[in-house]
Protein backbone atom coordinates (compact mmCIF):
# COMPACT_ATOMS: atom_id res chain seq x y z
CA UNK A 1 0.00 0.00 0.00
CA UNK A 2 1.11 3.42 -0.83
CA UNK A 3 3.15 5.09 2.12
CA UNK A 4 1.22 7.96 1.16
CA UNK A 5 -1.65 6.75 1.71
CA UNK A 6 -1.01 5.82 5.52
CA UNK A 7 0.19 9.51 5.74
CA UNK A 8 -3.05 10.86 5.00
CA UNK A 9 -4.17 9.25 8.60
CA UNK A 10 -3.05 12.14 10.09
CA UNK A 11 -5.43 14.61 8.46
CA UNK A 12 -8.48 12.20 7.70
CA UNK A 13 -9.27 8.95 9.15
CA UNK A 14 -8.18 5.99 6.85
CA UNK A 15 -10.30 2.63 7.14
CA UNK A 16 -8.98 -0.66 5.32
CA UNK A 17 -11.60 -2.75 4.32
CA UNK A 18 -10.93 -6.62 3.49
CA UNK A 19 -11.34 -10.37 4.46
CA UNK A 20 -10.46 -11.94 7.73
CA UNK A 21 -6.54 -12.46 8.49
CA UNK A 22 -5.13 -10.60 5.19
CA UNK A 23 -2.54 -8.66 6.98
CA UNK A 24 -4.87 -5.12 7.63
CA UNK A 25 -3.47 -4.68 11.12
CA UNK A 26 0.00 -6.37 10.03
CA UNK A 27 0.12 -3.75 7.83
CA UNK A 28 -0.98 -0.83 10.21
CA UNK A 29 1.40 -2.19 12.66
CA UNK A 30 4.42 -2.30 10.38
CA UNK A 31 3.32 1.96 9.65
CA UNK A 32 3.31 2.49 13.52
CA UNK A 33 6.79 1.00 13.88
CA UNK A 34 8.65 2.78 10.85
CA UNK A 35 7.20 6.62 12.35
CA UNK A 36 8.36 5.17 16.15
CA UNK A 37 4.59 5.65 17.51
CA UNK A 38 2.54 4.18 20.29
CA UNK A 39 -0.01 1.92 18.77
CA UNK A 40 -3.23 2.11 20.30
CA UNK A 41 -5.60 -0.52 19.47
CA UNK A 42 -8.71 -0.68 20.42
CA UNK A 43 -10.58 -3.83 19.67
CA UNK A 44 -14.25 -2.70 19.51
CA UNK A 45 -15.30 -5.65 19.32
CA UNK A 46 -14.26 -6.52 22.45
CA UNK A 47 -14.94 -3.03 24.39
CA UNK A 48 -18.25 -2.05 26.02
CA UNK A 49 -19.58 1.26 26.30
CA UNK A 50 -18.36 1.97 29.77
CA UNK A 51 -14.57 0.89 29.07
CA UNK A 52 -14.83 2.69 25.88
CA UNK A 53 -15.78 6.44 27.16
CA UNK A 54 -14.43 5.69 30.79
CA UNK A 55 -16.12 4.28 33.93
CA UNK A 56 -18.03 6.28 36.21
CA UNK A 57 -16.56 6.57 39.51
CA UNK A 58 -17.56 8.44 43.15
CA UNK A 59 -15.06 10.91 44.03
CA UNK A 60 -13.41 10.37 46.97
CA UNK A 61 -13.10 14.40 48.09
CA UNK A 62 -16.47 15.92 47.07
CA UNK A 63 -18.54 12.59 46.58
CA UNK A 64 -19.62 13.43 43.38
CA UNK A 65 -20.12 11.42 40.63
CA UNK A 66 -17.64 11.55 37.85
CA UNK A 67 -16.48 9.71 35.05
CA UNK A 68 -12.91 8.61 34.27
CA UNK A 69 -10.44 9.22 31.40
CA UNK A 70 -11.21 6.49 28.58
CA UNK A 71 -7.56 4.03 29.22
CA UNK A 72 -6.94 5.17 25.34
CA UNK A 73 -6.76 8.46 25.88
CA UNK A 74 -4.60 8.33 28.65
CA UNK A 75 -2.57 6.94 26.22
CA UNK A 76 -2.73 9.39 23.89
CA UNK A 77 -1.83 12.14 26.72
CA UNK A 78 1.23 10.37 27.54
CA UNK A 79 2.52 10.59 24.02
CA UNK A 80 1.97 14.21 24.06
CA UNK A 81 3.36 15.15 26.94
CA UNK A 82 6.77 12.83 25.95
CA UNK A 83 6.97 13.96 22.22
CA UNK A 84 5.95 10.68 20.43
CA UNK A 85 3.55 9.96 17.76
CA UNK A 86 0.14 7.73 18.11
CA UNK A 87 -1.37 5.66 15.67
CA UNK A 88 -4.58 5.37 17.16
CA UNK A 89 -6.23 1.95 15.29
CA UNK A 90 -10.22 0.86 15.63
CA UNK A 91 -9.67 -2.91 15.15
CA UNK A 92 -12.96 -4.74 14.01
CA UNK A 93 -15.12 -1.89 13.22
CA UNK A 94 -17.67 -2.90 10.68
CA UNK A 95 -17.92 -5.99 13.45
CA UNK A 96 -18.87 -3.81 16.22
CA UNK A 97 -22.15 -3.61 17.52
CA UNK A 98 -24.05 -0.75 16.65
CA UNK A 99 -24.20 0.98 20.38
CA UNK A 100 -20.11 0.70 20.04
CA UNK A 101 -19.86 2.02 16.23
CA UNK A 102 -21.83 4.88 17.49
CA UNK A 103 -19.46 5.90 20.58
CA UNK A 104 -16.42 5.95 18.18
CA UNK A 105 -18.21 7.54 15.32
CA UNK A 106 -16.83 11.05 16.87
CA UNK A 107 -13.30 9.77 18.08
CA UNK A 108 -12.96 8.01 14.96
CA UNK A 109 -14.24 10.69 12.26
CA UNK A 110 -13.32 14.15 14.34
CA UNK A 111 -10.58 13.03 16.95
CA UNK A 112 -13.19 14.44 19.75
CA UNK A 113 -14.67 12.51 22.38
CA UNK A 114 -17.86 14.93 24.20
CA UNK A 115 -16.79 17.32 21.89
CA UNK A 116 -13.18 18.07 23.54
CA UNK A 117 -10.30 17.05 20.25
CA UNK A 118 -7.73 14.73 21.21
CA UNK A 119 -5.36 16.00 18.13
CA UNK A 120 -2.07 17.14 18.69
CA UNK A 121 1.58 17.99 17.15
CA UNK A 122 5.11 17.00 17.73
CA UNK A 123 7.12 19.55 19.02
CA UNK A 124 9.03 19.92 15.41
CA UNK A 125 5.67 20.39 14.08
CA UNK A 126 5.14 17.04 12.48
CA UNK A 127 1.32 15.40 13.10
CA UNK A 128 0.91 13.78 16.33
CA UNK A 129 -1.60 11.68 16.17
CA UNK A 130 -2.84 9.33 13.05
CA UNK A 131 -6.08 7.48 12.95
CA UNK A 132 -6.97 4.59 11.30
CA UNK A 133 -9.92 1.74 11.09
CA UNK A 134 -10.08 -1.67 9.61
CA UNK A 135 -12.89 -4.08 9.22
CA UNK A 136 -14.59 -6.32 6.90
CA UNK A 137 -16.84 -6.09 4.26
CA UNK A 138 -20.93 -7.68 4.05
CA UNK A 139 -19.28 -9.94 1.22
CA UNK A 140 -16.64 -12.05 3.90
CA UNK A 141 -19.50 -13.34 5.66
CA UNK A 142 -17.98 -12.72 8.98
CA UNK A 143 -20.86 -10.59 10.38
CA UNK A 144 -20.21 -6.91 9.27
CA UNK A 145 -21.70 -4.32 8.31
CA UNK A 146 -21.63 -1.68 6.17
CA UNK A 147 -20.59 1.56 7.32
CA UNK A 148 -23.13 4.30 7.80
CA UNK A 149 -23.72 6.87 5.27
CA UNK A 150 -22.29 9.68 7.32
CA UNK A 151 -19.12 7.87 8.43
CA UNK A 152 -18.36 6.83 4.70
CA UNK A 153 -18.31 10.60 3.81
CA UNK A 154 -15.17 11.48 6.30
CA UNK A 155 -13.04 8.93 5.76
CA UNK A 156 -10.57 7.30 2.99
CA UNK A 157 -11.68 3.71 2.16
CA UNK A 158 -8.99 1.29 0.99
CA UNK A 159 -10.22 -1.76 0.16
CA UNK A 160 -7.41 -4.06 1.56
CA UNK A 161 -6.58 -7.20 -1.05
CA UNK A 162 -3.39 -9.43 -1.44
CA UNK A 163 -2.65 -11.57 -3.93
CA UNK A 164 -1.05 -14.67 -3.75
CA UNK A 165 2.47 -13.66 -5.08
CA UNK A 166 2.33 -10.57 -2.10
CA UNK A 167 1.53 -12.89 0.06
CA UNK A 168 4.31 -16.07 -1.23
CA UNK A 169 7.06 -12.83 -1.14
CA UNK A 170 5.81 -12.02 2.91
CA UNK A 171 5.97 -16.05 3.65
CA UNK A 172 9.37 -16.28 2.39
CA UNK A 173 10.46 -13.49 4.26
CA UNK A 174 8.84 -14.81 7.76
CA UNK A 175 9.57 -18.06 7.68
CA UNK A 176 6.60 -19.69 7.09
CA UNK A 177 7.01 -23.47 5.94
CA UNK A 178 8.41 -23.64 2.03
CA UNK A 179 5.71 -26.60 1.71
CA UNK A 180 2.59 -24.14 2.50
CA UNK A 181 4.20 -21.65 0.39
CA UNK A 182 4.45 -24.27 -2.31
CA UNK A 183 0.76 -25.61 -1.78
CA UNK A 184 -0.18 -22.15 -1.90
CA UNK A 185 1.49 -21.23 -5.14
CA UNK A 186 -0.39 -24.72 -6.92
CA UNK A 187 -3.68 -23.87 -5.18
CA UNK A 188 -4.04 -20.20 -4.97
CA UNK A 189 -8.14 -20.66 -4.85
CA UNK A 190 -7.30 -22.07 -1.39
CA UNK A 191 -5.27 -18.60 0.51
CA UNK A 192 -8.66 -16.04 -0.51
CA UNK A 193 -11.95 -18.39 -0.30
CA UNK A 194 -14.85 -16.90 1.96
CA UNK A 195 -15.82 -18.56 5.34
CA UNK A 196 -18.94 -20.31 4.09
CA UNK A 197 -16.43 -22.26 1.38
CA UNK A 198 -14.53 -23.50 4.57
CA UNK A 199 -11.57 -22.86 3.63
CA UNK A 200 -8.79 -20.92 5.67
CA UNK A 201 -7.71 -17.50 5.34
CA UNK A 202 -4.06 -16.23 5.53
CA UNK A 203 -3.55 -15.98 9.20
CA UNK A 204 -4.53 -19.49 9.61
CA UNK A 205 -2.13 -20.91 7.07
CA UNK A 206 0.56 -19.04 9.22
CA UNK A 207 -0.54 -20.66 11.87
CA UNK A 208 -0.14 -23.98 10.48
CA UNK A 209 3.36 -23.54 9.34
CA UNK A 210 3.82 -22.31 13.39
CA UNK A 211 1.76 -25.43 14.52
CA UNK A 212 4.57 -27.78 11.90
CA UNK A 213 7.59 -25.86 13.12
CA UNK A 214 6.44 -26.91 17.19
CA UNK A 215 6.27 -30.30 15.69
CA UNK A 216 3.17 -31.01 15.59
CA UNK A 217 2.10 -33.78 12.87
CA UNK A 218 0.92 -32.13 10.15
CA UNK A 219 -2.35 -33.78 9.70
CA UNK A 220 -3.08 -32.91 13.49
CA UNK A 221 -1.70 -29.29 12.78
CA UNK A 222 -4.02 -29.26 9.53
CA UNK A 223 -6.97 -29.83 11.20
CA UNK A 224 -6.25 -27.46 14.08
CA UNK A 225 -5.96 -24.62 11.98
CA UNK A 226 -7.22 -24.81 8.22
CA UNK A 227 -9.50 -27.22 8.47
CA UNK A 228 -12.28 -27.21 5.78
CA UNK A 229 -12.42 -27.30 1.93
CA UNK A 230 -8.83 -27.66 1.66
CA UNK A 231 -7.31 -29.52 4.84
CA UNK A 232 -7.69 -33.24 2.79
CA UNK A 233 -5.67 -31.27 -0.11
CA UNK A 234 -3.04 -29.98 1.80
CA UNK A 235 -2.23 -33.38 3.80
CA UNK A 236 -2.19 -35.31 0.66
CA UNK A 237 0.09 -32.44 -1.11
CA UNK A 238 2.10 -32.41 2.39
CA UNK A 239 2.29 -36.25 2.13
CA UNK A 240 3.40 -36.35 -1.56
CA UNK A 241 5.72 -33.68 -1.13
CA UNK A 242 7.89 -35.68 1.16
CA UNK A 243 8.62 -38.24 -1.17
CA UNK A 244 9.88 -35.99 -3.79
CA UNK A 245 13.98 -36.41 -3.88
CA UNK A 246 15.93 -32.76 -2.46
CA UNK A 247 17.64 -30.00 -4.83
CA UNK A 248 20.63 -31.64 -2.70
CA UNK A 249 19.65 -35.25 -3.88
CA UNK A 250 19.47 -34.07 -7.05
CA UNK A 251 22.75 -32.13 -7.58
CA UNK A 252 24.79 -34.74 -6.02
CA UNK A 253 23.02 -37.82 -8.54
CA UNK A 254 21.58 -39.63 -5.57
CA UNK A 255 17.97 -38.66 -6.39
CA UNK A 256 15.23 -41.14 -7.80
CA UNK A 257 13.08 -41.04 -10.10
CA UNK A 258 9.41 -39.89 -8.66
CA UNK A 259 5.81 -41.38 -9.50
CA UNK A 260 3.83 -39.69 -11.77
CA UNK A 261 1.10 -39.33 -9.01
CA UNK A 262 3.39 -37.18 -6.81
CA UNK A 263 4.37 -34.67 -9.94
CA UNK A 264 2.88 -31.65 -8.95
CA UNK A 265 3.74 -31.74 -5.49
CA UNK A 266 7.50 -32.80 -6.94
CA UNK A 267 7.72 -29.78 -9.24
CA UNK A 268 6.20 -26.47 -7.46
CA UNK A 269 7.83 -28.01 -3.91
CA UNK A 270 11.57 -27.97 -5.58
CA UNK A 271 10.82 -24.44 -7.39
CA UNK A 272 9.75 -23.02 -4.41
CA UNK A 273 13.15 -24.46 -2.62
CA UNK A 274 14.72 -23.42 -5.07
CA UNK A 275 13.43 -20.02 -4.82
CA UNK A 276 15.46 -19.25 -1.21
CA UNK A 277 18.33 -21.06 -2.07
CA UNK A 278 22.36 -19.93 -1.85
CA UNK A 279 23.16 -21.83 -4.82
CA UNK A 280 20.26 -21.29 -6.50
CA UNK A 281 22.08 -19.98 -9.90
CA UNK A 282 24.57 -22.81 -9.82
CA UNK A 283 22.27 -25.62 -9.12
CA UNK A 284 18.92 -24.32 -11.45
CA UNK A 285 20.04 -25.77 -14.60
CA UNK A 286 21.30 -28.90 -13.33
CA UNK A 287 17.50 -29.26 -11.08
CA UNK A 288 15.62 -28.45 -15.01
CA UNK A 289 17.96 -30.79 -16.59
CA UNK A 290 16.90 -33.87 -14.26
CA UNK A 291 13.72 -32.64 -13.95
CA UNK A 292 13.20 -32.49 -18.09
CA UNK A 293 14.68 -36.25 -18.31
CA UNK A 294 11.97 -37.68 -15.59
CA UNK A 295 8.57 -36.45 -18.53
CA UNK A 296 7.41 -33.87 -20.43
CA UNK A 297 4.43 -33.41 -17.96
CA UNK A 298 6.91 -32.51 -15.48
CA UNK A 299 9.39 -30.31 -17.32
CA UNK A 300 6.29 -28.00 -18.41
CA UNK A 301 4.83 -28.05 -15.29
CA UNK A 302 8.23 -27.36 -13.89
CA UNK A 303 8.92 -24.69 -16.17
CA UNK A 304 5.74 -22.61 -15.45
CA UNK A 305 7.16 -22.45 -11.80
CA UNK A 306 10.63 -21.37 -13.31
CA UNK A 307 9.38 -18.81 -15.02
CA UNK A 308 7.08 -17.45 -12.32
CA UNK A 309 9.02 -17.85 -9.71
CA UNK A 310 12.84 -18.24 -10.25
CA UNK A 311 13.31 -15.56 -13.51
CA UNK A 312 14.06 -12.52 -11.28
CA UNK A 313 16.76 -14.08 -9.87
CA UNK A 314 18.21 -15.82 -12.91
CA UNK A 315 18.40 -12.63 -14.66
CA UNK A 316 21.86 -11.91 -14.23
CA UNK A 317 23.47 -15.54 -15.15
CA UNK A 318 24.47 -16.56 -18.53
CA UNK A 319 23.81 -19.92 -18.42
CA UNK A 320 20.66 -20.01 -16.36
CA UNK A 321 19.32 -17.14 -18.86
CA UNK A 322 19.91 -19.74 -21.54
CA UNK A 323 17.79 -22.14 -20.33
CA UNK A 324 14.95 -19.84 -19.03
CA UNK A 325 14.91 -19.02 -23.19
CA UNK A 326 14.27 -22.66 -23.77
CA UNK A 327 11.68 -23.11 -21.20
CA UNK A 328 10.12 -20.06 -22.28
CA UNK A 329 10.09 -21.25 -25.91
CA UNK A 330 8.54 -25.01 -24.89
CA UNK A 331 5.87 -23.42 -23.07
CA UNK A 332 5.16 -20.39 -25.37
CA UNK A 333 5.88 -17.60 -24.27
Amino acid sequence: MDTKIFELAAKIPVMLLGAPGIGKTAAITEFAQSIEADLIDIRLTAETPSSFEGKDFISPETGDLKKARAWWLQRIDTNRQNDIPTVLFFDEYTNAPDALQQLAYSPFNERKLHGISFDYQLSDHRPGLYVFGAGNRVEDETGAREMVYASKTRVFTVDFEISVKEWIAWAGNNNIDPKIQAFLYANPDALLEKPSTGTACPREWANLSAAIEQGIPYREAAHGTIRGAHEAKFCVFYNDSTLCPTIEEIVCGRAKKPSAVHLAAFTVVLATALKEHPRITQYFPIVYRWIAKQSPECEIIFAKYALELLAEKLAYNGECMTVLNSVAKKIGR
